[in-house]
Order: C-alpha cells, then structure tokens, then sequence
C-alpha cells in the first residue's frame, strides 16, 4: 500500500466506511426548496366577517315584503342573510351578519336592523 500524507490507509478500512457513507445519504432528507413543486401551498385565508349597514335598507320601508324586495335589501347592506319577522315575534340570537326586516301583519316593512 501507498501512504496517504504519511498515513497508509488500509483498502479493507475504506470499504468498510463506504456502505456508512451509502446509508448516510439514505437518511438524509433535505426540506423542499420554496421554488420546487415540493413546496407546500400557500396558508389559505378565511373571509373577513360580513358587515350588515341596516341605514341601506331604508328604500324598502312602507313597500309590502316579497323575496325580491328581501334579497335587494340584504345585497345592499352587505348581510350574509335577511329574515322577515313581524315585530311582535321573540328575539333571535345576535349575528351581526344577518339582516332583521320587521314587518307588519299586512305584510308591510315597518323597520330594519342588524342583530
């Protein structure tokens, strides 16, 4: 055997190490780089709360209640949903997405609110 740097390096030692080295680079697991199709997707994002301005729906007092009538009173204040109560029903729970018409018997829009 040749010396290595005033070393001799024994053949059988160096093929000892080289199923170490084999077994190394199976282990290893290197994190996807930003750019590859590894990458996890971007965090999705939730939508912002609906926001209900009951003073938009003011167009449609004293007019008799009708889905379209409710569904253009919803749209223009921005509530997620609208629900036609007559004045004298209980109280619903609190979302400040929905949109409250209050009506009359006759069926008349009496008042508007968010709640």
């Amino acid at each position: 055997m040749k010396p290595v740097g005033g070393w001799r390096v024994p053949a059988c030692r160096s093929l000892l190490l080289l199923p170490l080295v084999v077994l190394f680079g199976c282990q290893f697991r290197s994190e996807p780089r930003p750019l590859s199709s590894e990458a996890l997707p971007p965090p999705a994002f939730i939508d912002a709360p609906a926001r209900c301005t009951a003073a938009r729906a003011r167009f449609g007092l004293g007019r008799r209640i009708n889905m379209p009538l409710l569904e253009e009173m919803r749209l223009r204040t921005g509530a997620r949903v609208a629900q036609a109560v007559l004045a004298m029903d209980a109280q619903t729970p609190f979302d400040a997405a929905r949109l409250i018409v209050e009506i009359e018997e006759n069926g008349r829009v009496m008042g508007v609110r968010c709640a």
